[in-house]
């Protein structure tokens, strides 16, 4: 079975290199529309090429797994401005995709814990357009439909039941080409592995296991006995997971710098049992690519694991 490690968004083995920087709607309305239209442009355009460097940085050192930023383009989303970013970066967009291709590296996105598609109607709305500008990024790159979005259920409103059947209603709203790339994960409080493995089962959508989340809000089945319907619901697209650690026993939600591998362990052992051919492990610590590169370290030192590039073991 082959393993692929990858991080979100920021290199810091890279010297300040950015590809959030930022440009508000309040610094917006301080210039001339137009004027402010093209400071907001020239931001997203030095993001890309922030991007960019990353995607050099991770085939340079054997990563194959990128978690782009979802602030790439300031204020795309915003309903007094909008910018839509596969008509303005179409020629960067085009030259980020056709590297990530050349150097077999998956791209994936991950809008922030706002975009919910069981909330209020102006919540889904905003939404709809927050999934549609993460969408348009990744049709713009070019990337087949294994480049996934990722978002969470979202709220329960005093009504679980109901919360879950506003999504499936919902649901019928989201574009087709958006359906194609579009994941759910389990979160830490909330919605557990199982009840987002019965969201997903019944959208027919893939399930984006995060195993920290799992361990903050179990179910009453481990992922290991679910492992075979999660891995179902990919439809023979490589499986990808979150991995993250507690930050210690007093703040056990929040993200270490660094990875414990032990348990990660003992479940991508369950995933070679079940004879998975490759696991994509998105990881989410402070130290992003050094702790996935840590992460491979590790895992590579472990009897029966061969790391055969930067971040890609086999097992």
């Amino acid at each position: 079975m082959q393993v692929r490690i990858g991080y979100v968004s920021i290199a810091l083995a890279i010297y300040q290199n950015t590809p959030s920087s930022t440009f508000t709607y309040k610094r917006f309305q301080q210039h001339p529309r137009e004027e402010a239209i093209a400071r907001a442009i020239e931001v997203g355009r030095k993001n890309l090429q922030a991007t960019q460097r990353i995607l050099y940085f991770n085939a340079a050192h054997g990563i194959r797994l990128y978690r782009m930023s979802s602030s790439l383009v300031p204020l795309a989303t915003h309903p007094e401005v909008g910018i839509d970013v596969r008509e303005v970066y179409a020629e960067e967009l085009k030259r980020l995709g056709a590297f990530a291709r050349q150097e077999d590296i998956r791209v994936t996105m991950h809008p922030n814990q706002f975009t919910l598609l069981n909330g209020a109607d102006n919540v889904v709305a905003a939404a709809l357009v927050d999934l549609d500008y993460h969408t348009a990024l990744l049709d713009g790159m070019g990337l087949d439909e294994t480049n996934k979005v990722n978002i969470h259920i979202g709220g329960v409103y005093g009504d679980k039941e109901r919360a879950m059947q506003r999504l499936y209603d919902n649901f019928a709203k989201v574009p087709a080409r958006v359906r194609n790339r579009l994941t759910f994960e389990n979160d830490d409080k909330t919605y557990t592995a199982e009840e987002t493995l019965t969201a997903c089962e019944t959208l027919g959508q893939p399930m984006m296991l995060d195993i920290h989340h799992d361990w903050c809000n179990p179910g009453t089945q481990p992922p290991l006995e679910l492992l075979p319907r999660i891995a179902a619901t990919w439809k023979g697209q490589p499986f990808k997971m979150h991995v993250s650690s507690p930050k210690d026993e007093h703040d056990f939600r929040a993200h270490s710098d660094y990875i414990d591998p032990e348990r990660l362990l003992a479940f991508l052992k369950g995933c070679k049992a079940l004879g998975l051919e490759r696991v994509d492990v998105m990881v989410e610590a402070k130290q992003k690519d050094l702790a996935c590169l840590k992460l491979a370290e590790d895992l590579g030192n472990v009897r029966g694991i061969k790391r055969v590039d930067g971040a890609v073991l086999t097992m």
